[in-house]
């Protein structure tokens, strides 16, 4: 295997042929790339969508991740996995089994960090790794956004946390069909997402039980809302970025549209070593979080308690908290006839009370804004609180639309304005202000800069609430109802 007979040109898709030891070059366009240490480097200079495999532990990932997937596949695993390509080799763990497990006939690995790759290589010499002769394998340092990849030069696509790192889903999957061969397999790992919901909702049961009982939040209780707060948000917010802590969750309904949206024949969500209970989940989410056993053990069983209601109302594909993406490519031409999800009935309430889960929405939103060259910059602070979940505070200024994110935790929200459990718990303790924005071209006349607020709830309601018509600068202003 070559890199002319795997990659071509990020820029024009041109072949690409050695120049020297140390350069590869587009036979088309000339784009020059450098070939170092055995990687070849398409980002360079240039900042580039993360593309990476697991770094870091993540629950029932954190050891054995092969073994685990190899297990869950099952049947569908071939015996024979081809010209495999992996996309993020993290730290190296799907790599090293793909060399040693048998019959692969090449391996390319393609992640966007560079030491990464250095240090999959160092492991792969570690092991005693000799590759094949003529079969080696190929490493490049590519973005999740740059096509360097030819079309239909794989059997298998691997990947254990790109998919969830990537911006755009639809995209990254049909770059992915377009690698593989026809009839080939591509195999990723996500979050689940209807069960880090059950998670979310039971463990902010759980720490409110033991803030009660010991009547102070422990100070280990600080990182695992942090956590769960970033998770919460991508839950809501699915254009969030992700991060290597906090990967972006996909419930089985996603992956069955965004699957044939690709271009797979077939798109199968399978439950890597399922946890009908949660309890093991959410006691290692706490581990992971930093906590002790002794505090991990406490929050896991009372969540698992309290969590009881959730989790007992997931199916049976939904019972883990990492899901198995198993999209099989057509062996030929097919027609497919796109069905659109269907449009959700329009509901009608008799009474806003109803919209709003009973209790209405209270607030406090801390603005201050100050002038700069460039714009308006305004600092975005405070809380806002509802049955409904709240997706975002929009802050609209000088005819200019911002929405500031709602998820921050806050248990201080919900010692005081929480007090009888009359919201609930996670819309509580998530429900914090923290941004700040840049308003391009916005100005401030002497009476200040013309504002409008607006709430914006799940299920396509938006609430506006009484507010200043006007933003005045360098002077903090807390708007509450």
């Amino acid at each position: 295997m070559s890199l002319s007979a795997r990659l071509h040109c990020p820029r024009c898709q041109g072949r690409l042929v050695a120049a020297s030891e140390s350069e590869l070059r587009c036979s088309n366009c000339e784009q020059a790339i450098a070939l170092t240490d055995g990687i070849a480097d398409f980002i360079g200079d240039a900042v580039a969508e993360p593309c990476s495999g697991l770094t870091r532990g993540h629950g029932v990932l954190a050891s054995a991740l092969p073994e685990r997937i190899i297990g869950s596949a099952g049947q569908r695993w071939p015996a024979e996995p081809g010209a495999v390509i992996e996309l993020g080799c993290g730290l190296g763990q799907m790599t090293r089994a793909l060399a040693a497990g048998g019959p692969v006939r090449s391996l390319l690995v393609v992640d966007s960090d560079r030491a990464r790759l250095l240090a999959c290589q160092k492991q792969l010499r570690d092991d005693g790794y000799q590759p094949p002769p003529g079969q080696p394998i190929i490493f490049a340092a590519a973005g999740g956004d740059q096509n360097i990849v030819r079309d239909a030069v794989a059997d298998t696509v691997v990947g254990t946390a790109a998919l969830a790192m990537a911006r755009d889903g639809r995209m990254f999957l049909t770059g992915a069909s377009r690698m593989l061969k026809p009839g080939g397999r591509a195999l990723f790992v996500v979050p689940n997402k209807r069960y880090w919901q059950a998670v979310c909702l039971a463990m902010a049961d759980a720490l409110l039980q033991h803030h009660a009982q010991h009547g102070t939040w422990s100070p280990e209780s600080w990182p695992v809302m942090s956590q769960l707060a970033k998770m919460r948000r991508l839950m809501l917010h699915p254009g969030t970025a992700p991060d290597q802590d906090s990967l972006r969750p996909f419930d089985a309904d996603d992956i069955e549209h965004l699957g044939p949206e690709a271009g797979f024949a077939a798109a199968e969500v399978i439950p890597l070593a399922p946890d009908a209970t949660g309890a093991e989940t959410m006691e290692r989410f706490c581990l992971e979080c930093g906590s002790s056993e002794e505090f991990a053990r406490d929050i896991g069983c009372r969540a698992a308690v309290a969590g009881r209601r959730f989790f007992a109302l997931l199916a049976d594909r939904d019972a883990s908290a990492y899901s198995l993406i198993w999209l099989t490519k057509a062996d030929g031409p097919t027609i497919r006839f796109q069905r659109p999800r269907p449009t959700p009935p329009v509901m009608v309430y008799p009474s806003a009370d109803m919209v709003l889960g009973g209790m209405p929405p209270r607030w406090s939103i801390e603005l201050l804004g100050w002038d700069t060259p460039d714009g308006i910059v305004v600092k975005i602070g405070g809380w806002c609180l509802s049955n409904a979940d709240v997706l975002c505070v929009r802050i609209t200024l000088d005819d200019v639309p911002y929405d500031a994110a709602v998820g921050r935790y806050r248990p201080d929200v919900q010692e005081v304005m929480n007090q009888h459990r009359q919201y609930h718990a996670v819309n509580a303790l998530f429900s914090g202000l923290d941004d700040q924005v840049l308003f391009p071209g916005a100005g401030a006349g002497e009476h200040g800069c013309p504002l409008r607020i607006d709430i914006l709830l799940a299920g396509d309601i938006a609430l506006s609430g009484p507010a200043p018509d006007r933003l005045l600068l360098n002077q903090p202003m807390v708007v509450g109802h």
